[in-house]
C-alpha cells in the first residue's frame, strides 16, 4: 500500500465530524477500508480516585485484492490512540491470504489463545480465570497464523518466531465444534522465552504449556458458557514452578434488541513449587462481574459495569479490555466499577 495512501486516509478519519466508514478505494480488483474505534472510560477502584482515559481507542486500514478468481490477498494496519499521546503507536501490521484453503497471516498480530480468549462477556473486569499470555505476551510481532473455517469444524493454528530470543517461540493449535447444540473449544499453547543470565540466576529459558476448553450455547435471547483453563509456567534456570487453573461461568441475555445484561463468575487458583513439586506458595481468587450495554446502533454504544474480587491471584492479563493486574495482587472483597461509550467507524 502506498504510503501517502495511509498518509491522507488515516489524519482524516481522526479529524473527521462524521462517523461513517471511509472507503478510501473500491474497484473490481479489490478494496481499501479505514475502521477504528474512539473510546472512553470512567472507572474507580478501591483506594484509588476516578479515572478517565481512552480505553484502548484505535484506528486502521484494511486493505483486500485479488490475486485470482480463487485466492486474495490482504493487509492490516493497526494504531492506538491515546488522549495523552502526540503520536499514534503501531498495534498490529499483518498481510496474508485467502480462499477455499482458509486464511494465512503473517507478521504483527493477536495468536489464537488469546484471540479466542474464551467465556468472558466483560468489557472491564472479566478474564482473571483465563491464565495465558504470561510468556508469549498474547500479541507477537512475527508470527503466522492459519484459520480453516467450514460447517462442521473451525481450526486455528499459530507459530510465532523467536528471533534470537528478541521474543517468545510459540506453538499454538485450536479447534471447534458444534455438539448438540453446543459449541465446544478446546486448544493448546506452548511458549518458551530464551533469557540471559541476570543476577545470581544462569542463562536459560522459561517454557509456560497452557490449556483449555470452553462450552458455549445460546438459548433464545439468553446466552450462556463454560471454561476451564490450565497453565504450568516451568525454569530450567531454577527449581521452581507455577501452576495455575481457573474456572469461569458466563451469560448474556438481550433485553431489547438494542440493550443486553451480563455477568461472570470467575475462579483462580495458583501453586508455587520447588524441585521436590513441593508446594511452597498458593492461593486463590474470585471474581464476579456484573453490566448492561445499549447499543444506539451499529456506531455508538454505551455500557457499565460493576465487580467484587477476593483473594489472591498470580496476575493475569486481559488484552480484550487493556487490564493487567500484578502477580501477588490481593483484594478484600473490593468493589470495582466503570461506566464507557464506544464510536465505531
Amino acid at each position: 500500500m502506498k504510503k501517502t495512501l495511509l498518509a491522507v486516509a488515516i489524519p482524516a478519519v481522526l479529524l473527521a465530524g462524521n462517523v461513517n466508514a471511509f472507503e478510501a478505494y473500491s474497484g473490481d480488483a479489490g478494496s481499501v477500508e479505514v475502521y477504528g474505534q474512539l473510546r472512553a472510560t470512567l472507572a474507580k477502584a478501591p483506594e484509588k480516585e476516578l479515572t478517565l482515559n481512552d480505553g484502548s481507542s484505535r484506528a486502521g486500514v484494511n486493505a483486500q485484492y485479488s490475486v485470482t478468481d480463487d485466492v486474495d490477498v490482504f493487509a492490516k494496519l493497526e494504531y492506538s490512540i491515546s488522549y495523552d499521546k502526540d503520536a499514534l503507536e503501531n498495534r498490529l501490521g499483518n498481510f496474508g491470504f485467502s480462499g477455499d484453503f482458509g486464511k494465512v497471516i503473517l507478521g504483527k498480530q493477536y495468536l489464537t489463545a488469546d484471540d479466542l480468549w474464551g467465556v468472558d462477556n466483560s468489557y472491564f473486569y472479566g478474564g482473571s480465570h483465563i491464565a495465558q499470555g504470561t510468556i508469549s505476551g498474547g500479541k507477537h510481532d512475527s508470527a503466522v497464523r492459519y484459520i480453516f473455517e467450514n460447517d462442521a469444524i473451525y481450526i486455528d493454528a499459530s507459530y510465532a518466531l523467536p528471533e534470537d530470543k528478541a521474543n517468545a517461540e510459540v506453538f499454538e493449535l485450536f479447534g471447534r465444534v458444534n455438539v448438540a447444540g453446543f459449541d465446544v473449544t478446546a486448544g493448546v499453547s506452548r511458549a518458551e522465552q530464551e533469557h540471559d543470565a541476570f543476577d545470581s540466576v544462569s542463562a536459560g529459558s522459561l517454557e509456560d504449556l497452557y490449556t483449555s476448553i470452553w462450552v458455549e450455547r445460546t438459548f433464545g435471547d439468553l446466552s450462556v458458557g463454560v471454561q476451564y483453563a490450565a497453565s504450568n509456567i516451568e525454569s530450567d534456570a531454577v527449581s521452581m514452578e507455577l501452576d495455575r487453573t481457573g474456572y469461569a461461568a458466563a451469560f448474556s441475555y438481550s433485553v431489547t434488541d438494542k440493550a443486553s445484561v451480563y455477568g461472570g463468575y470467575e475462579v483462580s487458583e495458583y501453586d508455587v513449587k520447588d524441585s521436590a513439586s513441593s508446594v511452597v506458595e498458593s492461593g486463590d481468587a474470585t471474581n464476579v462481574y456484573l453490566g448492561a450495554v445499549h447499543k444506539f446502533n451499529s456506531f455508538f454504544r454505551v455500557y457499565g459495569e460493576v465487580a467484587l474480587a477476593d483473594g489472591t491471584t498470580a496476575g493475569f492479563s486481559n488484552n480484550k479490555n487493556d487490564w493487567e493486574v500484578a502477580p501477588g495482587a490481593t483484594a478484600d472483597s473490593d468493589v470495582f466499577y466503570a461506566i464507557g461509550a464506544r464510536v465505531y467507524w
